[in-house]
């Protein structure tokens, strides 16, 4: 099963450089996430491939005449459109994949895991139920945290900005709720 996940990922790392024109390496960014709990705000020109144990993830496709497109599974998920390119999944077990164009990404719920690949915005809010609770980790420095939790760093407990895409940009500091 982990070396179906490091396929994928690898997958998702070819798809996003290939789905953005004129990147090279150097250009895009690499998030992971695992064991997540509260809130993962993605806006970027990529790939995303992930699950949610349970919770909400709202798709906003910036690109919706591409041949791209959002791929939503899992128990008991409900689907609403709630505008022309916005479309939110409810349900348990979610699996979730984006590869190439250009989305919003928002995944609020419990057991957030995934992989993003490309160059935007992330927004990190760990939301623990208790003070001190492990509320889940990630990393931009190509770390998968499945296979190197150690190596990676808790999720902020405050919503904290991050840009994905070149190492020098890349913390960006505090924001609001």
């Amino acid at each position: 099963m982990r070396k179906l996940i490091v396929l994928a990922c690898a997958a998702v790392a070819t798809a996003a450089l290939v789905a953005a024109p004129g990147a090279s390496g150097q250009d895009v960014g690499m998030l992971s996430v695992e064991r997540g709990r509260g809130s993962v705000v993605l806006d970027l020109r990529g790939s995303v491939l992930g699950r949610l144990k349970s919770g909400v993830l709202r798709v906003t496709d910036h690109t919706p005449l591409d041949r791209f497109g959002e791929i939503v599974v899992g128990r008991d998920v409900t689907e609403e459109r709630v505008g022309p390119r916005t479309v939110v999944y409810r349900g348990q077990g979610l699996r979730f994949r984006m590869l190439g164009g250009a989305y919003r990404v928002v995944v609020r719920g419990n057991g957030i895991s995934l992989s993003a690949v490309g160059r935007g915005v992330v927004v990190l809010d760990g939301e623990p139920r208790l003070p001190g609770e492990d509320a889940g980790v990630y990393s931009f420095e190509g770390i998968d945290c499945g296979l190197e939790p150690l190596s990676c760093t808790p999720l902020p407990e405050e919503p904290q900005r991050f840009v994905l895409g070149p190492r020098a940009a890349r913390a960006q500091g505090m924001i609001s709720r």
